[in-house]
């Protein structure tokens, strides 16, 4: 408390529903403003706009994540990211995808046939037997991925954005330290 931070918690939600819900209420349209949201969560990828990025802090090695390094490391556009990854799945979230489909098939997937339900629906034309058979046996499957990956942005917000902004206490680093118990 002694920073002086917002911060809430909840049994409604998780925390990445909460980021879509200020990135949709407060970034989108002609006047929204920009952010940079902290994370190694992957599922905010999705959330990438021309005013809304992902810092991967690393030190030296920190990389600040947009359109052109999801469009580089992926080969897809933040917009088709939970279709992308409910195909791939995610072991980090125990979140199985389908058998034979990689980041380079699930991408190229995604960028033929645009969104998962539109893969699903025109599953018959995907051209390798072995994608198709997979992609069509654990279409229930890929869809209760799409439901726990997508990020809406629907839920009720804790904070307004004034309650949000940044206002410098003059606290120091070593003020911090001592409040934390580290120095």
């Amino acid at each position: 408390d002694f920073l002086k931070l917002c911060h809430g918690e909840t049994t409604d939600c998780e925390t990445d529903d909460w980021m879509a819900g200020y990135v949709k209420k407060y970034c989108r349209g002609e006047e929204g403003i920009p952010a940079v949201i902290s994370s190694f969560d992957s599922d905010f990828f999705q959330l990438i706009s021309d005013r809304v990025t992902i810092l991967r802090y690393r030190g030296e090695n920190s990389v600040l994540c947009d359109r052109i390094y999801l469009q580089d490391k992926f080969g897809i556009v933040p917009e088709r990211y939970a279709d992308f990854k409910s195909l791939t799945g995610d072991t980090a979230d125990n979140i199985k995808g389908a058998d034979k489909v990689g980041p380079k098939t699930a991408a190229q997937l995604v960028n033929e046939f645009g969104s998962l339900e539109e893969i699903l629906a025109r599953a018959e034309e995907i051209k390798k037997p072995s994608v198709r058979e997979s992609v069509l046996h654990d279409a229930e499957r890929l869809r209760k991925n799409y439901r726990l990956i997508k990020l809406d942005g629907v839920e009720k917000l804790p904070f307004g954005l004034e309650e949000l902004k940044w206002k410098d206490s003059g606290i120091t680093t070593t003020e911090v330290l001592k409040g934390i118990g580290l120095k």
